[in-house]
């Protein structure tokens, strides 16, 4: 069920499917919205509920009044929740800087959540292996598609059937609202927001990792390109970004770390059928069995 949820902070986009004991919360990466999720919704469906949201500044959210810190973001899904009245047990799921919402929150909420799973997920030392032009370059488009929605709004300037070509890694019924929440200007708006506080997020994340006591899978793409092409990055890259995630694993109380095949940044995290399954596997084995 799709649902706008009015709260103190703002307005959120949220959708609640499925049925089961267990709920599934999804906290999606920068850049992106509750949309992504695709083929991993389909996969959790068959083990629980599924709730997903995008976060303030994205798609149909509104703008996010404070600065957007993690610890701040995970307030903010505490009291959609607490709203909505849905309390766990839980799996947190979050994808890229997603993932320092989902642990914030698990380790806030140990007795209600049976595990936590990071997808390729943001750390210091992932970013530190990043060439120096990636971010900034990030950023800069960032920065003109924003322009580039006031001047013209995206929605105006393509038509949602080739907007929706974007995304045909996506099931059918994900790919005209994927582009749609993308093509939104206040969308490019909440990327800003988010640049803006990776630095300070980055170092408060080293605080927390020593106090997140569930069970948590590191899962790291095969194949790191983030949103740039493969041949612009050293292909020594993924390979330096997934030991990075494998340190990050072992930082954590109780954390397994594993590489998930024929995977990039996107495709681990909803955007292929194959990875879904392999993903929604682990879960199953390392939460359930």
């Amino acid at each position: 069920m799709e649902r706008i949820v009015e709260t103190a902070d703002g307005r959120f986009d949220t959708r609640l499917t499925g049925t089961g004991n267990v709920t599934f919360i999804l906290d999606h990466g920068m850049m992106s919205s509750h949309h992504q999720w695709g083929w991993l919704r389909g996969e959790l469906l068959k083990l629980g509920r599924v709730f997903e949201y995008s976060r303030l500044g994205y798609g149909k959210s509104s703008r996010g009044k404070t600065k957007r810190l993690f610890t701040r973001q995970a307030d903010e899904l505490e009291r959609v929740l607490d709203l909505l009245g849905m309390s766990g047990p839980f799996v947190l799921i979050g994808h890229s800087l997603g993932a320092y919402i989902s642990l914030e929150l698990g380790r806030r909420r140990p007795d209600e959540t049976v595990g936590i799973v990071l997808l390729d997920p943001s750390h210091p030392e992932v970013d530190a292996e990043l060439p120096n032009w990636y971010e900034r370059t990030q950023e800069e488009w960032n920065r003109f598609l924003y322009v580039l929605s006031h001047v013209r709004p995206l929605a105006w300037l393509i038509p949602d059937n080739l907007g929706a070509r974007m995304f045909t890694s996506l099931p059918q019924a994900d790919r005209v609202p994927m582009w749609r929440n993308m093509a939104r200007k206040n969308h490019w708006r909440g990327t800003l927001d988010e640049w803006q506080t990776v630095e300070a997020n980055n170092q408060h994340v080293l605080q927390l990792v020593s106090h997140v006591t569930p069970p948590i899978l590191v899962l790291s793409a095969s194949d790191w390109a983030g949103g740039m092409p493969e041949k612009w990055l050293h292909p020594q890259l993924t390979k330096r970004i997934n030991a990075a995630h494998e340190r990050f694993a072992e930082s954590l109380p109780d954390a397994t770390f594993h590489v998930i095949p024929n995977t990039n940044h996107y495709t681990i995290a909803g955007f292929s059928k194959d990875a879904a399954e392999t993903v929604v596997h682990l879960i199953q084995t390392s939460f359930f069995d």
